[in-house]
C-alpha cells in the first residue's frame, strides 16, 4: 500500500486536467471571491495556472494552499511570463508547506553540493528560443550522479526521502537532471526551507 500510495503522488500531475482546473478555481472563489475574479483568467490562463500546479505536482509538492498558488503566480507575471520561473517563485512562497512535506521532527537530512561544483553547474545554464536548460558535460554529470549513489544509500539506511538543498538558481534544472537517474529524489532550495528547521547534511557533492 505504501508503494502503491508512492506510485499515485508520483504520477498524480498526470490526471491534472483543464476541467479539474477550472473545478479548482471554482472551488478557490468560493473563499477568495475578489483574488479568482482580479487574476482569473485575465492575468493567468487556466492553462497556465494547469502548467504551475502540474510542475508542482511533479515534484511532491502539495497544492492545497491554492489562494498563495495564485496570487503569487499573479504578482509574478507582471515581471515574467515564463512559467517554470513562476513555479520557482510559488515554490518560495509555499515555504511552510514544503517544510512541512520534507522535515521530520523539526529536522531535515540533506546532501548539498559543494560551492565549487555549484559554480560549475551554474556556468552549464544555457539559454536559447526555448528557454534555459542545463547543458553539461558527461564528466561533471556522472562524477555527481556516482556520488550521489553512495548518498542514496544513506537515505535507505535512514528511512528518509532523499533530498538534495542547493541554491534556487540552479534548483529547477537540477531536479530535471537528477529525475532521469533517481526518481525518487527531491531538490530543495534553501528559499523554500523555514529558518527553524535543523538542516543535518549527510553527505557533500
Amino acid at each position: 500500500l505504501t508503494h502503491l500510495s508512492e506510485t499515485i503522488k508520483k504520477h498524480v500531475y498526470e490526471l491534472l486536467d483543464r476541467e479539474e482546473v477550472i473545478r479548482l478555481a471554482e472551488n478557490l472563489k468560493k473563499h477568495s471571491p475578489q483574488l479568482v475574479e482580479e487574476t482569473m483568467p485575465g492575468i493567468i490562463s487556466y492553462a497556465a495556472l494547469e502548467k504551475i500546479l502540474r510542475n508542482l505536482l511533479r515534484e511532491g509538492i502539495p497544492i492545497k494552499d491554492l489562494g498563495t498558488i495564485v496570487e503569487t503566480a499573479a504578482d509574478s507575471m507582471g515581471n515574467t511570463r515564463d512559467l517554470d520561473i513562476i513555479t520557482e517563485n510559488v515554490r518560495a512562497a509555499l515555504a511552510r508547506t514544503i517544510t512541512r512535506r520534507f522535515c521530520e521532527h523539526g529536522q531535515l537530512r540533506v546532501v548539498t553540493l559543494d560551492a565549487e561544483v555549484e559554480k560549475r553547474v551554474v556556468a552549464s545554464l544555457t539559454k536559447n528560443e526555448q528557454g534555459v536548460y542545463l547543458a553539461m558535460g558527461a564528466d561533471l554529470m556522472q562524477q555527481i550522479v556516482a556520488q550521489l549513489s553512495e548518498c542514496m544509500k544513506k537515505f535507505a539506511e535512514l528511512s528518509q526521502t532523499p533530498v538534495v538543498l542547493t541554491s534556487p538558481v540552479i534548483r529547477t534544472y537540477l531536479s530535471r537532471m537528477l529525475s532521469q537517474f533517481y526518481p525518487n529524489l527531491y531538490v530543495l532550495a534553501f528559499n523554500e526551507i523555514t529558518s527553524n528547521v535543523q538542516i543535518q547534511a549527510i553527505g557533500n557533492i
